[in-house]
């Protein structure tokens, strides 16, 4: 049994992750609106340690604060490979709770493509206000240009640069000697519409603590958050949005009524489903789990987007890592373990991320007919970034890191890095997200269908070849793990592609912005076509995938979605924009 609390409320927020918190918070700036948080995970999770201690972001994957979806990977006539668990955060904060936190806000020429589906109203000029609105940018220490204090207006999420490690400044300083020797840029400005070069990470998190979208939260008394609740289905008065039932505990239905408007931000794959188990999808798929329509719209779990990536690892020199104190019993992770307990500080307090790099490789994509062709009978528009966007984010993580190849057993000794090679734009845009069953418990069915497009390969075989010169102009980089790349040839570089690579983590699109219920599922205000008060604001409305991670995009779509709402209250909100 829950505790007796209201069952009307002014806004319901279906889904208490990074977009839903920030949505909530902002409406209840008003003290006297209500609102209920609907959330399936726990609604501490700062209290658990390893959500709010940074280094430990790795551990938490097939945890018990994970969705784990399982999900299609690649779906092509000669290669399927299908895996679990796919992460996401099961948290009061969703995936912020569980990510990598870096902070990135994107190029604004892919922000403009947006516009082609949300009009004006979503461009860069346009969301650019709303990508700093949330955050409260700190340089204790005063390391860097006092001009980077405009990625925040003093909001309630701290962000800080990622923490310069004592232990790791011999592989920064090598790496960006490399960077540079490559003839590669390095640039701290990254922030105002356009990414290249090697840069110093910025990350969600401060003094050795992660930042989650929960601090949007405190202090709003006017907020019930309901949480391991599961949603059950969206309840319509004709096409009307009017309440919405759960299962509290997974098992005892509840009701709620919303007097203005319902929210859903259960992230990509659980919004589609809501949706569809409410009768709003495409009609095939609603009528082949006996669901009655209550309006068809065909985009509903469609268009699924996410950056795939090739990680892998290559020797270090000893004690240029973080392996041994991170990874393994002994007196470097106990003096590790010991300093962050008494200050927040340390590898153990680090996002361990402290370097990021936005290449474009042009001239290793001119080298592959295929790619020369595509270019030529694209008008000669590069297809990867078309407005001069950088084609890949490169990681690097000064330690093995088996969140991202898990197949692979973790070396017993010596120190090594971890790189990661994401495509930033692939041409792979064909994913999408169905029903198993009419089970509100059941995991959707998931299929990313990455490298359905053939360039896509071809640009992460490139993307490594670039990474792969780059790293081995460092003298205390050495071979890969567990066994070399096969970067000499195009078959074999493809054969390991398929095998070795993963989802980045950054799934968006399945009910896109739009500008009519036949390109999409929300429109310009991000309410659903077709429906009155009842409105999606997550990564789910995502037109074009940003090209970097997209957490910053997703802060900004729950911070532009909450001034939208509140435009059109006025009598709640006298002073909204």
């Amino acid at each position: 049994m829950i505790s007796p609390i209201p069952t009307e409320f002014d806004f319901i927020v279906v889904g208490g992750g990074t977009a839903g918190n920030v949505v909530a918070g902002r409406l209840a700036e008003n003290p006297n609106v209500s609102v209920l948080v609907v959330e399936a995970g726990i609604a501490n999770p700062l209290d658990v340690e390893a959500i709010a201690t940074p280094s430990q972001a790795f551990t938490l994957r097939n945890s018990k604060h994970d969705w784990a979806f399982k999900t299609t990977m690649i779906d092509r006539p000669e290669y399927e490979r299908v895996e679990k668990p796919n992460t996401r955060g099961k948290a009061l904060g969703g995936s912020s709770c569980l990510n990598y936190y870096t902070w990135i806000p994107g190029s604004a020429a892919t922000f403009d493509d947006w516009a082609e589906f949300g009009g004006d109203s979503w461009t860069w000029e346009s969301c650019k206000e709303y990508l700093a609105k949330p955050v409260n940018y700190h340089d204790d220490e005063g390391v860097y240009s006092k001009d980077l204090q405009k990625v925040g207006r003093n909001g309630p999420l701290d962000i800080s640069h990622s923490s310069l490690l004592p232990e790791t400044k011999v592989f920064r300083d090598s790496l960006t000697n490399a960077w540079i020797e490559a003839g590669e840029k390095v640039s701290e400005d990254i922030y105002s519409g356009e990414m290249h070069g090697l840069t110093h990470c910025m990350d969600s998190t401060y003094n050795g603590i992660r930042s989650t979208s929960g601090c949007f939260l405190k202090n709003k008394p006017n907020v019930t958050i309901l949480a391991s609740t599961y949603s059950k289905k969206i309840n319509f008065d004709g096409t009307t949005a009017v309440s919405v039932s759960v299962l509290v505990g997974g098992e005892e239905e509840h009701t709620f009524k919303a007097n203005k408007d319902i929210i859903v931000s259960q992230g990509v794959f659980e919004t589609p489903k809501l949706l569809m188990l409410s009768g709003i999808g495409p009609e095939k798929e609603l009528l082949s789990h006996g669901i009655s329509p209550v309006v068809t719209s065909e985009h509903v779990g469609q268009n699924l987007l996410d950056h795939p990536i090739m990680p892998y690892c290559r020797k270090l020199k000893a004690g240029t890592g973080l392996d041994n104190h991170l990874l393994r019993a002994g007196y470097e992770k106990d003096g590790a373990i010991a300093q962050y307990r008494k200050d927040r500080t340390g590898p153990v307090g680090s996002g361990l991320l402290e370097l990021v790099g936005l290449p474009r490789i042009d001239k290793y994509l001119e080298t592959d007919p295929d790619y020369v062709k595509f270019k030529r009978e694209n008008g000669g528009v590069d297809p990867f970034g078309p407005g001069g966007q950088p084609h890949f984010e490169i990681d690097f993580v000064p330690m093995f890191s088996d969140a991202f190849q898990w197949h692979f057993p973790c070396p017993s000794e010596g120190d090594y890095l971890t790189v990661i090679v994401d495509l930033l734009r692939p041409l792979s845009q064909n994913g999408w997200v169905k029903l198993n069953s009419t089970d509100p418990l059941q995991q959707p069915h998931i299929n990313i269908n990455f490298f359905s497009h053939d360039l896509d390969i071809v640009a992460m075989r490139e993307g490594v070849r670039f990474l792969d010169n780059i790293l081995d102009k460092m003298e205390i980089v050495g071979e890969h793990y567990p066994w070399p790349m096969p970067l000499t040839s195009n078959e074999a570089m493809k054969r390991a592609i398929l095998e070795r690579s993963q989802t980045g983590f950054h799934p968006c699109g399945t009910a896109r912005l739009s500008k009519t219920i036949q390109q999409g599922v929300v429109d310009s205000g991000l309410r659903v076509h077709g429906t009155q008060n009842l409105r999606v604001i997550d990564a789910s409305v995502i037109p074009v995938i940003p090209d970097c991670r997209i957490q910053n995009s997703v802060y900004m779509i729950g911070e532009k979605g909450a001034d939208i709402i509140k435009a059109a209250y006025p009598e709640l909100y006298a002073e909204a924009p």
